[in-house]
């Protein structure tokens, strides 16, 4: 009979998962499945199922070497896992949203610095979970605004518009839709252990537009719409002379006047 602390990270694993399956299951009757389940020698308290429960997204993060283990592995660079948990606390604190792809550059750059050389993790998306979930770090979305088109709209005029485009052949029917590149803007997800406000977005963009026939014969060439009539970056040149078609306006909207040249 095994006693209660010699549970392996994969049965405790599948408590998590016996609890997901049935969440209407009382602790207890979890604890009476548990001892049954897996041969313990006694029940398992209320605290010891919490503390299993707590940690679902730990053993789901967890290697086959991981889950047979009956300990969690140590941390093999702590020096470089404490600096680089402290430096995603810091710019939470400046509410400063953080990507994944980010923490995960930065930590390159702490080993770097800290000269692990060989013994240097490959800072996997794997790795990336795993320090997440030992300092409590989760995706948050910062607090900003929305929008949504006129659904209701659409499907009721979505019947005159096939009926009209009916006299029509497929090579004739165009379809234009456009995308817009916020540049400058933060992204509105980060890494965290809280969620934080949003501040204020810098809506400076670009707007792309595409164009094509339904039948997919003729693709036109992308329409670039920005804010300045000549950015810097062009050389004193025109889109034209650069190879692509450029135009804009205050907002880098799309407008009538654009649409009908």
């Amino acid at each position: 009979m095994k006693a209660s602390s010699s549970l392996s990270n994969d049965q405790k694993l599948k408590i998590c998962h016996h609890k997901a399956a049935n969440p209407s299951i009382k602790q207890s009757a979890l604890a009476n499945w548990a001892m049954q389940e897996f041969k313990l020698s006694k029940v398992l308290t209320q605290g010891t199922i919490n503390n299993i429960l707590a940690k679902r997204q730990q053993y789901e993060s967890m290697d086959s070497t991981e889950l047979t283990s009956k300990r969690q592995r140590a941390v093999k660079h702590p020096e470089l896992d404490n600096v680089l948990a402290n430096w995603v606390l810091q710019w939470q604190a400046r509410r400063v949203a953080l990507s994944g792809d980010l923490i995960k550059e930065k930590a390159r750059q702490f080993a770097r610095q800290l000269e692990l050389g060989e013994r240097t993790p490959e800072f996997s998306n794997g790795w990336l979970a795993k320090f997440n979930i030992r300092h409590g770090f989760k995706a948050q979305k910062s607090y900003g605004e929305s929008g949504s088109a006129d659904l209701d709209a659409i499907d009721r005029n979505m019947p005159t518009i096939k009926e009209k485009l009916q006299s029509y052949s497929l090579q004739d029917i165009y379809n234009m839709d456009e995308t817009r590149l916020f540049y400058r803007m933060a992204p509105d997800r980060t890494i965290a252990r809280r969620q934080i406000e949003g501040s204020k977005k810098d809506k400076t963009r670009l707007t792309f537009v595409f164009a094509a026939n339904a039948d997919g014969s003729h693709k036109m060439e992308p329409l670039i719409i920005g804010h300045a009539q000549r950015p810097r970056a062009f050389n004193r040149k025109s889109g034209e002379q650069l190879g692509f078609y450029y135009c804009s306006n205050a907002k880098a909207w799309m407008t009538g006047l654009i649409f009908r040249e």
